[in-house]
């Protein structure tokens, strides 16, 4: 990414705004068995902290967590804004909030199937949204992977009416959720309401993360954060956190020097 990371530095040391979208789980911190003890990587909190101080920085988490769950997360001095939920959620940075309902059919189906899973034993695995169904694996060995995925597409499968739900893969698991909204339709919804020569970039890992990637587009920059790459719509790939860590201060510093040029031209 040398090339284009000077050319993006260039833009966020003339750009008077800036908009910094990341993925939480995978990207910000490390996946964890238990999702309540998923920490960001060490350092990455500071620099959130820097950034949402940025008054030319608008920094936003897009998570599959509710919003609620990834506020509480954080740092409380962490003031970035969250699409939660795939995008059905957004928690403002002043606490205000907009859910992006279900309908009575889709809430219907969620409980089914959570039902389900719950009489079978499997209610550990649950994670309920406001607007979705997790259910996650991670901790459970390959043979009892599958059996917790042939369970949930069998109880998928009863449900004669999904109200437009579908079941999707993620990293350790599988989700009942709806695909009217995703990270994607979040990301669009956030640029529209941007001028188009805003520099832009999403971070994800994740599947998930792809319709983001797609909605960011070739004049922002969709990075995939993975250890190890993978076939992707994302344009570059970062390792964290080193690299990680590298990007979000460069993102700060030439945000800073963005700043400090905005004030002289307003004390002029």
């Amino acid at each position: 990414m040398s090339t284009e990371a000077a050319a993006l530095q260039l833009r966020l040391r003339a750009a008077p705004r800036s908009v910094l979208m990341l993925d939480y789980d995978g990207t910000l911190a490390p996946f964890h068995v238990d999702r309540f003890a998923a920490t960001p990587y060490p350092g990455v909190e500071e620099r959130l902290v820097i950034l949402s101080t940025i008054p030319q920085v608008r920094l936003v988490l897009v998570s599959g967590r509710s919003a609620g769950e990834l506020h509480d997360l954080l740092r409380p001095d962490i003031r970035a804004e969250i699409w939660g939920s795939h995008g059905r959620e957004r928690l403002r940075s002043d606490g205000t909030y907009e859910l992006f309902a279900l309908s009575p059919v889709q809430r219907a189906a969620l409980e089914q199937v959570g039902l389900e899973m719950s009489a079978l034993g499997f209610s550990e695995t649950l994670e309920v949204k406001p607007t979705s169904l997790a259910v996650h694996w991670r901790s459970f060995e390959p043979a009892m992977q599958e059996r917790i995925r042939s369970l949930v597409q069998s109880a998928f499968a009863r449900i004669g009416q999904p109200g437009g739900l579908h079941l999707l893969p993620f990293d350790g698991g599988l989700e009942l959720r709806s695909t009217d909204r995703t990270k994607g339709t979040a990301v669009a919804e956030i640029l529209s309401q941007e001028l188009d020569d805003v520099p832009v970039a999403y971070l994800g890992d994740d599947l998930t993360d792809e319709d983001a990637f797609v909605a960011v587009g070739n004049t922002g920059y969709s990075i995939l954060v993975r250890s190890e790459v993978r076939a992707s719509f994302a344009r570059y790939w970062l390792r964290p956190p080193e690299e990680l860590l590298e990007f979000l201060d460069g993102w700060i510093a030439n945000s800073q020097s963005a700043s400090t040029t905005v004030a002289a031209r307003i004390a002029r």
